[in-house]
């Protein structure tokens, strides 16, 4: 038997204020259940009435049941999906006894068996809202070793905004939680998922609980779109309001989308700036500072309230570090929450220049937004061990694409005076410079910061890949440094370089590109320079 019923009657009908809100069910849905074909619900376990979904609405309490889900036929790409949901009472085997559990799973691509792959959104006592990736991957923002998390279920997650650390996961099954409960085990609980490709926000009765960026498919592949499953799994429960609504390809959208800054106590603070574009008829009423640090940060220029008519504006954010040396983390949420566009806030302090004064390499990839394991938290770092961390033991490179590379200095903690970095060839002599770090003539903390300035004011440079494998160098005060740890040097430590993979800086996407840290002491932080290198691959 299949148990199917017209899309019409999932839903009331729409009031003129829910313009441009549909069922996602209006193009048809199918049930799959464990151990049975697609489609097929001989049990009727699923129920539709007076526009609410009723799962197990005639199983007798404690009996065992099958999970399952009801999946959309459409794709979806771009949306706000929002539903309510409540629990009714009775909890069936095989989890009579756990806590309630179902949940919604977008970004399907095949439904036909439990659970299909996607990313879930969590509805559980206690934990709606957390993240689930069912065999697929992605970026979210973690709590740091160390810190306390309330009781739950996962890993511990922590939005980016108070100071949550980036952590890319492969394709699996991770289970990230453990968020400030915001859900009640009683009564109606409002749910929203804001989907922009392959980013997504989870918001719970309007607290947003977790967001993910970068997700990938089984097959490591951008995940940008795909079908809707809401969950059954053994609770009696209810869902009703279920509305979705696909985002215009002109709307609200911030670049960068992360943005570091730093400041050294006592020293003049450079701000940076980011750029709002808007449709026309669009107004923007609220522009708002939040997050663990907000009052670190300052909005020093911008419109402010922003009406129709004009599409673009920059604001430009101020850093002044209100509790000593550290990472910072804040959020610039500009409209209503959910509705609006965002830009995370992240920044590094420091007490002095120099010395002890300086952050972790570790602390600066993650206050660039870059989720990358370095070897450790510590300022000094292994200096013997082939690679550290996630880095890799590659020492020269070739080009990956069109044969330009792109350098871009991301930060900078080494003594004053300008610093030439350059490549050199597989056994050869010659080395190539191609930029050199400025001082600190111009700038006072162009020697201690993120993104200190490349001499004549660039703050990258692109060249043409040499025809034969290369590496990287930087002439440091004390010697020179060499990716490639069998070149002689004056330096007294096994390795001066080291070299690790990009996926994601400051909100983009990246392929063929890699961090490369040098050291110009003896100490090991790798971070008196931290280029990004795009465009190239290890070389055979």
């Amino acid at each position: 038997m299949i148990f199917r019923i017209l899309p019409l009657l999932l839903l009331a009908p729409l009031s003129a204020e829910e313009s441009g809100w549909k069922s996602p069910f209006a193009e048809g849905w199918r049930v799959t259940l464990e151990d049975q074909a697609p489609g097929e619900d001989p049990e009727g376990l699923v129920h539709f009435e007076n526009g609410v979904i009723h799962m197990y609405r005639d199983v007798p309490n404690g009996e065992k049941v099958p999970f399952g889900v009801i999946t959309t036929d459409e794709k979806f790409s771009d949306y706000q999906l929002r539903f309510e949901y409540r629990w009714i009472g009775k909890q069936f085997e095989p989890r009579a006894k756990d806590l309630r559990d179902a949940g919604v799973i977008y970004h399907v691509q095949d439904a036909s068996k439990v659970w299909p792959s996607g990313t879930e959104c969590q509805v559980q006592e206690g934990d709606t809202g957390d993240l689930i990736f069912i065999r697929t991957g992605g970026l979210t923002w973690m709590r740091p070793a160390g810190q306390s998390a309330p009781d739950g279920q996962g890993e511990p997650g922590l939005l980016p905004e108070n100071g949550g650390i980036p952590r890319f996961f492969e394709p699996s099954w991770p289970y990230i939680g453990r968020f400030e409960e915001a859900d009640s085990p009683s009564g109606w609980n409002r749910v929203e998922i804001r989907v922009e490709g392959d980013e997504a926000v989870h918001i719970v009765n309007d607290r947003i609980i977790a967001r993910i960026a970068g997700m990938v498919g089984e097959d490591g592949q951008p995940l940008t779109a795909g079908r809707i499953s809401f969950q059954l799994e053994a609770a009696e429960i209810q869902y009703r309001h279920i509305r979705i609504r696909e985002l215009p390809a002109a709307r609200l959208r911030a670049e960068p989308r992360l943005l570091s800054l730093s400041a050294v106590k006592g020293q003049a603070t450079r701000p940076r700036s980011v750029t709002i574009t808007k449709p026309a008829d669009v107004r923007i009423d609220r522009v708002h500072l939040s997050g663990a640090d907000a009052g670190a940060f300052e909005l020093l220029d911008g419109p402010g309230k922003w009406g129709a008519g004009k599409t673009e504006a920059t604001w430009t954010i101020g850093f002044h570090p209100d509790h000593g040396r550290g990472r910072y983390s804040a959020l610039l949420e500009l409209g209503e929450p959910g509705d609006g566009a965002h830009v995370l806030l992240q920044g590094i302090a420091l007490d002095a220049f120099e010395g002890g004064n300086e952050p972790p390499l570790q602390d600066i990839v993650h206050a660039l937004g870059i989720p990358l394991d370095v070897g450790g938290s510590q300022l000094d770092l292994d200096k013997d061990a082939a690679a550290i961390g996630e880095g890799s033991t590659a020492s020269y490179f070739v080009a990956a694409g069109d044969g330009k590379v792109r350098i871009t200095p991301l930060a900078r903690f080494s003594p004053p005076g300008s610093t030439p970095v350059g490549i050199f060839f597989r056994g050869k002599d010659e080395l190539r410079e191609v930029a050199r770090l400025a001082g600190s003539g111009g700038v006072a903390d162009a020697h201690q910061c993120l993104f200190p300035p490349l001499e004549g004011g660039a703050s990258s440079i692109e060249i043409d890949a040499p025809d034969e494998p290369f590496g990287f160098y930087m002439q440091g005060h004390q010697y020179t440094s060499f990716s490639d740890p069998a070149r002689p040097s004056k330096a007294g430590i096994p390795h001066t370089v080291r070299i690790f993979p990009a996926r994601y800086v400051q909100g983009r996407r990246l392929e063929h590109a890699w961090v490369v840290g040098f050291e110009e002491a003896s100490n090991g932080d790798y971070q008196d320079a931290v280029l990004l290198v795009e465009g190239i691959e290890p070389a055979p």
